[in-house]
């Protein structure tokens, strides 16, 4: 989760952004695109069954419904590593887990009404932590007028600003670039409503 800070420095670079265009600039920062909790559960099982099945086995002299309590707790504690370090996800396949991130960048712009803005210029710029995923999403007009390399060079930027710097403070560089970009195709009209909240999406 964003702290209330980084979420208004985000904000913020957002309304900064959208003053010289009339695109609506929308930031979406997940935790994680896909759940990799069946991955978790599936570990924690496999760890109940060994102990359960092999600890009578080491002849400690231990009660089984003992040895049963600590297949519980080890499962549970299995269970709540691979789940906090996202080794589910870890352990899928790239492309897998490219395309369950995709899907909620997708997902994401629909759920929020950015293909329904009057000038079909709203721009979604997706991250997701765990999968280190980021994309730019145009609608239809942006991304007639901006060529997709465009938006390949603001990621690519993203992506080194965040080895150096605060998750904030590399959305907001991005965030400034994609104004940048719009403005060029799409400039602010004398009236330039704001038609969706500034504030980053988390989900």
């Amino acid at each position: 989760m964003l702290s209330q800070v980084q979420s208004q420095r985000i904000e913020s670079a957002v309304a900064e952004a959208e003053s010289g265009t009339s695109s609506e600039i929308v930031v979406c920062i997940v935790p994680s695109s896909g759940d990799d909790r069946g991955t978790a559960a599936i570990v924690a099982a496999l760890v109940f069954v060994l102990i359960v099945l092999g600890g009578p086995e080491l002849k400690w002299g231990i009660n089984p419904l003992i040895w049963a309590g600590i297949a519980i707790g080890a499962a549970i504690v299995a269970f709540a590593l691979c789940d906090y370090f996202d080794l589910g996800l870890r352990c899928l396949p790239p492309h897998w887990v490219v395309k369950d991130a995709r899907r909620a960048a997708r997902a994401a712009f629909l759920d929020h009404g950015l293909d329904n803005t009057p000038e079909r210029n709203a721009i979604l710029l997706f991250v997701s932590r765990a999968e280190r995923y980021v994309e730019i999403l145009p609608d239809r007009a942006a991304a007639a007028a901006i060529k997709p390399e465009a938006w390949a060079a603001i990621v690519d930027e993203f992506r080194q600003n965040m080895r150096k710097a605060d998750l904030s403070e590399a959305v907001a560089g991005a965030v400034s670039k994609i104004g940048t970009a719009c403005a060029a195709h799409f400039p602010a009209s004398g009236v330039n409503p704001d038609q969706v909240s500034n504030q980053p999406i988390q989900a």
